[in-house]
């Protein structure tokens, strides 16, 4: 699920380090005036920031995506700001928001790739009034790399997290680098049962068939003794640094929830070094029938 671009595109940005520079370079030129504009209001003097619009991010991050073979139109790619990371992350740093650090989320419709759509999260930071800088989270090709770009980020911001800091600063990971198969963290039994209750309702729009399908899947999750495992739980490793684990429930479109647990190893700096995943339950993907419980094609829910 990755966009194309012309030969001509991949000869001129073939390299990772020229694809920033363009973009750093796009967003400074684009956003001159209105800088220049931010010095001379007082509230520039106070650091707060004006969001920049859709367009501008919109056509950044279309120059900061990878090598491709095809050529697509930027404008079909739809921005839309992610106030809510941009609250996670402000319990962990105070720089956000209108102080200056802005994420979006990037979809890619299906009709400009072989793959179908294509999800992900890009981060824009002012260096200083005339420049800012993109950092897009698109998978590429390899896992690494997104990991490698969002250390770079946290970079920015110059982190020195707590122990108490870390269950949250893991949920702004995996939220930010994992957005094509939408997740939400849970804590307890009382979250889990929250977001399971609302992907089946949203599914069905069925009172009766909301509810039986996720009685199902409650009492599989409780028959597979998986409930214990849902808390974070962070440990200080003997080099220094966190092993965080969280409990995620992935809700894809069509489709079960499905529970995972992740690990991730982290250093009070932010780096992200090392990550995990195993599926809790179902232990596979079961897709959603639609017919009436009473009919046998409907699949159960099974560990």
């Amino acid at each position: 699920m990755r966009p194309r671009l012309s030969h001509w595109c991949r000869d001129v940005f073939g390299n990772a380090r020229l694809l920033r520079a363009t973009a750093i370079l796009f967003l400074a030129l684009g956003f001159w005036q209105p800088c220049g504009a931010q010095q001379a209001n007082p509230e520039a003097a106070l650091g707060a920031w004006t969001p920049l619009s859709i367009e501008q991010v919109r056509d950044a991050a279309s120059l900061a995506l990878p090598r491709s073979e095809s050529r697509f139109d930027a404008k079909l790619l739809k921005v839309t700001r992610r106030s809510d990371l941009e609250y996670l992350l402000s319990t962990i740093v105070q720089r956000s928001g209108s102080q200056g650090l802005f994420l979006y989320q990037v979809e890619l419709p299906s009709q400009t790739s072989y793959d179908g759509q294509w999800t992900w999260i890009v981060a824009v930071a002012a260096r200083r009034q005339e420049a800012y800088e993109l950092y897009s989270f698109e998978s590429m090709e390899k896992r690494a790399d997104v990991a490698a770009e969002f250390n770079r980020f946290a970079s920015e911001l110059a982190l020195s997290l707590s122990k108490s800091e870390l269950a949250n600063f893991a949920a702004f990971f995996l939220e930010t680098t994992v957005p094509f198969r939408p997740g939400e963290v849970v804590l307890d039994q009382d979250t889990l049962r929250d977001s399971v209750g609302r992907h089946y309702f949203t599914a069905y729009d069925e009172a009766w068939r909301s509810i039986d399908a996720y009685s199902r899947w409650w009492h599989g999750f409780l028959d597979a003794e998986t409930a214990s495992q849902l808390a974070p739980k962070t440990e200080i490793e003997p080099d220094g640094r966190y092993r965080v684990t969280l409990s995620r429930v992935v809700a894809t479109e069509g489709a079960h929830p499905q529970v995972q647990q992740w690990q991730l190893e982290i250093s009070p700096a932010g780096n992200v070094q090392g990550t995990s995943m195993r599926t809790i339950f179902p232990k596979a993907p079961r897709w959603m029938f639609y017919d009436s419980p009473q009919q046998i094609n409907v699949a159960p829910v099974l560990p």
